[in-house]
C-alpha cells in the first residue's frame, strides 16, 4: 500500500519540479523519501554514482575554466560557417563525433542559439546539428551517462565496447535522417527551437592560451581510451586487457581516479587557479545536478528495492498490462536517461536480452528528453506570464 503511495508521490514530485525548477528535484525526492521511511526501509545511498558525478563535474568545470569550451564553440562558428547545407549530414556526423570526444554539448548550443549572421540560409542544417549533438552524449565516455552505462555494463559483463558501438551506431543513423527530416520542418519552428536554445546557453570561460588545446584533446582521448578498454575482475580490481595491466582499485573508483587526474593536469597546465573552477556554470550546474541524483537516484531505488519481489511475480506470471507500459513511459519520460540507466539497466542485462535490445531502449529513452524540455519550458513560460501580472 505505501510503496503505491510511494510512487503517485514520485510522480508529483517529478512534475511539481517541472514548475519549481532548480534543485526543488533533489530536496523533494528527500522529502517524500523521509516521509516513506515509516513504512519502508531506505536502502543505502547511491555512493558510487555520487562519486562519478562529482569527479565528473570537476572534470567539465575544469575543462570549462582553460577556456578549452569557448574555443571550441568559435572553432565550430568558423568551419561551419565556410560550408554550405549541401554537406549537412558529413557536418552532423562531424558534429557528432566532437561531442562524443567532449562529453559535453553545451559548447554547441551555445553556438546554436547565438543569433549570430552565419546562421542565416542554415535553418536546416542547424537542427541535425542539434540531434547530433543530443544522439552523442548517451554513449559519450566523457558525458556522465555514458559513464554510468560503462560502468553497468562492466560490472554485469557486458562487453562494454559491443553496447557502446551498438548505440553509437543507431545515434550515428538517427544523426544522418535528421539532416533529411529537417527539410520538411517549417521555418519559423526551427527559429523558435533555436531562440530555446538561447535560453539555456551561458557565457563559456574565455581561453587564455591556445597554444595548449592539442593538450586538452590529448588528454580526453588518452581518458576515452582507459574507459572503453577496462573491465572488472572478479577479485574486485581493475583490468586494461590490452596491455594486460590490473590496477587494484575497483571499478568506479578508477574512473573518479582519471578522471580527476584529468582535471589536475589540465589545471596545472593552463595555470588556471582553483576558484576560478567553482566560479564556472558548469560547476554551479554540476553541483545542483549532484543533489537532484542524490536524492532522486536514493528514492527510486528504495521503492524499487521494496517492490523487487512484487514486479519479478508479476513479471513470470506475465500480469503485466497496458496502464503499466504507460506509466514506465510517463516516468521515463520524467527522469533522466542517467539515472534509468544506472537503476533499469541491470536488470534488463540480467534476463540476457540481446544488445540490441538493450541499446533500441537506452536511445529510445534518450530520444524522450526533448519532450521533457519543451514540456520545462512551456510550464516556465507560464510561470513567468503569471510573475508579470
Amino acid at each position: 500500500m505505501m510503496s503505491t503511495i510511494g510512487w503517485g508521490m514520485l510522480l508529483m514530485v517529478l512534475i511539481a519540479s517541472l514548475y519549481l525548477g532548480g534543485v526543488s528535484l533533489g530536496l523533494l525526492s528527500g522529502l517524500v523519501l523521509g516521509f516513506l521511511t515509516c513504512w519502508i526501509q531506505p536502502v543505502s545511498p547511491p555512493n558510487n554514482l555520487m562519486l562519478l558525478q562529482a569527479t565528473w563535474l570537476l572534470l567539465m568545470a575544469t575543462l570549462e575554466a582553460t577556456g578549452f569550451f569557448y574555443l571550441m564553440t568559435n572553432k565550430w562558428k568558423i568551419f561551419v560557417g565556410k560550408m554550405n547545407n549541401h554537406y549537412g549530414t558529413l557536418i552532423a556526423l562531424f558534429c557528432y563525433g566532437l561531442v562524443f570526444l567532449t562529453g559535453d554539448k553545451a559548447w554547441l548550443y551555445r553556438w546554436v542559439g547565438d543569433p549570430n549572421p552565419l546562421h542565416k540560409g542554415k535553418a536546416q542544417l542547424l537542427f541535425p546539428i542539434v540531434v547530433a549533438g543530443h544522439m552523442a552524449l548517451l554513449a559519450s565516455p566523457l558525458s556522465i551517462s555514458g559513464i554510468l552505462l560503462i560502468v553497468v555494463a562492466g560490472n554485469n559483463g557486458l562487453p562494454i565496447l559491443n553496447l557502446v558501438g551498438m548505440i553509437a551506431t543507431l545515434g550515428i543513423g538517427i544523426t544522418a535522417a535528421s539532416s533529411w527530416v529537417a527539410y520538411l520542418i517549417p521555418n519559423k519552428w526551427l527559429s523558435k527551437l533555436y531562440g530555446w536554445l538561447n535560453g539555456l546557453a551561458k557565457d563559456e570561460v574565455a581561453a587564455q592560451s591556445k597554444n595548449k588545446i592539442e593538450l586538452l584533446l590529448f588528454l580526453l582521448v588518452v581518458a576515452e581510451l582507459l574507459f572503453l578498454g577496462i573491465a572488472p575482475n572478479p577479485n574486485g580490481s581493475t583490468q586494461f586487457s590490452s596491455i594486460q595491466k590490473i590496477f587494484p582499485v575497483k571499478f568506479p573508483i578508477f574512473f573518479a581516479l582519471v578522471m580527476l587526474s584529468t582535471a589536475a593536469v589540465a589545471m596545472l597546465g593552463f595555470k588556471i587557479k582553483p576558484a576560478k573552477i567553482l566560479q564556472s556554470n558548469r560547476f554551479k550546474l554540476g553541483i545542483q545536478q549532484l543533489f537532484i541524483f542524490l536524492g532522486l537516484t536514493w528514492l527510486v531505488d528504495s521503492l524499487l528495492s521494496h517492490d523487487k519481489m512484487y514486479w519479478i511475480k508479476m513479471w513470470w506470471d506475465s500480469r503485466i498490462h497496458y496502464g503499466f507500459y504507460l506509466a514506465a513511459v510517463l516516468y521515463m519520460l520524467l527522469i533522466d536517461v542517467s539515472i534509468i540507466i544506472w537503476l533499469f539497466s541491470t536488470p534488463l542485462i540480467e534476463r540476457d536480452d540481446p544488445i540490441a535490445i538493450l541499446a533500441l531502449w537506452l536511445v529510445a529513452v534518450h530520444s524522450l528528453a526533448p519532450i521533457r524540455f519543451w514540456m520545462s519550458h512551456m510550464i516556465k513560460g507560464y510561470k513567468n506570464k503569471q510573475i508579470e501580472r
